[in-house]
């Protein structure tokens, strides 16, 4: 029996963050347990992250080579094939013994992940008054977070009694519940249009525009950190005599502080945006580099949580800053562009580790991160006030 896409549309505002919360539960249980799947091929911190960073630069390319899709298709069509087919990746993922199908399965999962962020965030957008856009911005950011904490804490009880396998089935079971969800509300489709398939155009016209630029610039030093810690903070602490549900533990915990991000945006509403990146940036940089004083792995883990009130004022605020530059029409043209920042932060927070570990111990990743973050800190104050 064939399933029309087209019955699809939200009646509510309300169901699309349902969507986001139970769907970000299945995704978020898979960011503990990714490096220590490819560690269990590759035996070597280093080449977990060399791996790691190929797969952020098949996302950066993605981005772009997609966004003639999202601007021709409707936005909800793309996004049921993407998860449906991220599902099924998912469970073969999680039967997979061999290295050159794990690549390949990879890949495919990157490419679907990107698809998914880029549709989400345009249907999210289209649901937002822009008056309102910060409050609704930090709310989905927020219920997002929810879902990465209960995913979290799932791993942790699953890596008590069964193998790291059985996480990408429940991952795959709870992306199944986010797409049956999908499908039980309908939402408006836009009539398929023909626009003009011309990339390099579109991101010639987005770098030419001085504050899209700056914004850009500013918001993949986030992401770099981020790729730093779901990559190498699992095998940091598997490699301090430390079990890997702890993993799950230190994740859950790391993740509280984002529970403020509604108020962040709301408050974004008001005073703007760009005061949040700056001390984001601020509280980022200073406590990262306490990281690399520290001696103790559970001071170490600490001032990593506490960076992380840095990373819940930013993730917000760079999106809302986003949308409230540019006009409507022009959404579907910028913003996959303007989402390749996250990929090439991700490259750039697993590429450098990964480079520094052949020939320096881990502590030393601090330190450098650190100064990177500092940098973005200094590009983060010219941004234009929104």
């Amino acid at each position: 029996m064939d399933i029309s896409i087209k019955r699809f549309h939200f009646n509510k505002f309300s169901d699309l963050l349902f969507v986001e919360v139970v769907t970000a539960i299945g995704v978020s249980m898979l960011n503990p347990i990714w490096s220590l799947y490819f560690y269990s091929f590759f035996n070597n911190n280093s080449l977990v992250g060399f791996f790691s960073s190929i797969l952020s630069s098949v996302a950066l390319v993605s981005f772009f080579i997609f966004t003639p899709l999202i601007q021709k298709y409707s936005e909800n069509k793309i996004y049921f094939y993407a998860l449906l087919v991220s599902i099924f990746v998912l469970m073969f993922i999680a039967f997979n013994e061999n290295f050159y199908l794990l690549i390949i399965l990879a890949v495919v999962y990157v490419m679907m992940s990107v698809l998914r962020a880029e549709t989400f965030g345009i249907m999210f957008r289209n649901e937002s008054k822009t008056k309102v856009l910060g409050k609704n911005e930090g709310l989905i950011y927020t219920l997002s977070n929810v879902g990465w904490i209960i995913g979290s804490l799932f791993v942790v009880v699953l890596l008590t009694s069964y193998n790291i396998s059985n996480v990408f089935i429940f991952s795959a079971l709870f992306s199944f519940l986010g797409l049956v969800i999908f499908l039980l509300y309908r939402r408006n489709q836009k009539k398929e249009k023909n626009y003009e398939m011309n990339i390099l155009k579109n991101i010639k016209d987005f770098f030419k525009n001085n504050n899209l630029r700056n914004l850009y610039l500013t918001s993949f030093g986030v992401s770099c950190w981020l790729g730093f810690i779901f990559i190498y903070m699992p095998l940091y602490i598997t490699e301090n005599n430390l079990s890997a549900s702890f993993v799950g533990t230190f994740i859950f915990i790391f993740l509280l502080p984002h529970l403020l991000q509604y108020f962040i945006g709301r408050k974004s509403d008001f005073i703007g945006t760009k005061i949040f990146i700056n001390l984001g940036y601020l509280i980022m940089g200073v406590f990262t580099l306490l990281a690399f004083i520290a001696n103790n792995i559970n001071l170490v883990l600490f001032f990593l949580v506490m960076a992380s009130f840095g990373v819940a004022m930013i993730l917000p605020t760079k999106e809302i800053h986003f949308f409230k530059m540019i006009k409507k029409k022009e959404e579907e043209k910028y913003y996959g562009i303007f989402l390749t920042h996250i990929e090439v932060g991700l490259l750039l927070g697993k590429l450098v580790p990964a480079l520094i570990l052949l020939k320096f111990p881990f502590k030393i990743t601090f330190f450098v991160l650190a100064v990177i973050i500092f940098i973005f800190l200094l590009l983060s104050l010219k941004l234009k006030d929104v």
